[in-house]
């Protein structure tokens, strides 16, 4: 493997192949969306007639929806596991081919604190900015909790790097609470990958392979 062109070749296929994979589990709820009851929210909290109306009337697709999304629910893991595996292909690619030695001026202060100059996570401090952070270093934080998801704690600067993206999001102020999606303290996730790359938009190959191009400056 001589260039970063050369790995985003030899990995097309596997990652087109992983985005097939989760397409399909996406579709499982893009195929029956929920119906929409367009009225006075009082109406549903307080069973009026008009949304009993519409709801008799909807039974069979809101019923469609609720199997779909508990559909969804158990095949969650496994999105997640596909998205991981992504990561890990991206994050390779970083480690291999990022040539960046610098730290940026623009990076949050409480990640210059932790990030050494000449250590690894520099070399992933590239890229456009997700929640005024460089994906480079969200793809290294996501792969990290994939691979060390027995691990009792996540390590610097990993840790630091989720905890920012959960309180830096848009209208997020300091009483606001941790978006969810990202906070490491929610038992309900066990596996953030999927989250992640959403964050990132790669939810199809153009998407990922347009960032794989940027990030390592490959033709």
């Amino acid at each position: 493997m001589n260039s970063a062109e050369e790995y985003i070749k030899r990995t097309e296929s596997a990652a087109i192949k992983i985005f097939d994979g989760i397409d399909l589990y996406l579709k499982i709820l893009h195929d029956s969306p929920l119906p929409i009851y367009i009225g006075n929210a009082g109406d549903t909290l307080h069973q009026r007639p008009t949304y009993k109306n519409w709801a008799a009337a909807n039974r069979d697709a809101i019923q469609s929806s609720l199997n779909a999304q508990r559909e969804f629910s158990a095949e969650i893991f496994a999105l997640a596991t596909l998205c991981g595996s992504l990561l890990q292909i991206a994050a390779m690619g970083l480690q291999w081919f990022s040539e960046n030695e610098e730290i940026p001026q623009d990076l949050p202060e409480v990640l210059r604190s932790l990030i050494k100059p000449k250590s690894k996570p520099v070399k992933f401090c590239i890229g456009r900015r997700v929640r005024n952070l460089p994906i480079g270093l969200i793809i290294y934080a996501g792969r990290n909790q994939f691979n060390h998801m027995d691990d009792e704690e996540i390590r610097e600067p990993s840790k630091t790097i989720f905890n920012f993206l959960a309180h830096n999001y848009t209208g997020a102020t300091e009483q606001s609470p941790g978006d969810p999606a990202f906070d490491l303290e929610n038992e309900v996730l066990i596996n953030f990958s999927s989250n992640i790359t959403g964050l990132l938009e790669w939810r199809s190959y153009k998407s990922y392979h347009s960032d794989m191009k940027s990030l390592l400056a490959a033709v």
